[in-house]
């Protein structure tokens, strides 16, 4: 399975998370650590939106897993 990517860019910064399907816990509670960090410019606006998204990726694995593809009508 491919990384997902989320990207960041604030106040001359970049932030770029990388992780797999089935790690979303452990890239929310990075993007947390960061959030806490004062040397970091990520606030709680930024850290929430982010866990949102990873929170919405998750969402469509888990559609697109339980909901299989549709197969095409058989010939007559």
């Amino acid at each position: 399975m491919s990384a997902k990517t989320l990207t960041l860019v604030k106040g001359g910064h970049k932030y770029i998370f990388r992780y797999r399907r089935g790690s979303e816990n452990e890239i929310v509670d990075s993007i947390i650590e960061l959030a806490e960090d004062a040397q970091t410019n990520l606030d709680w606006l930024d850290a929430a939106t982010l866990s949102f998204q990873v929170a919405q990726g998750a969402a469509v694995d888990c559609h697109t897993t339980m909901i299989p593809a549709q197969a095409p009508p058989a010939p007559e």
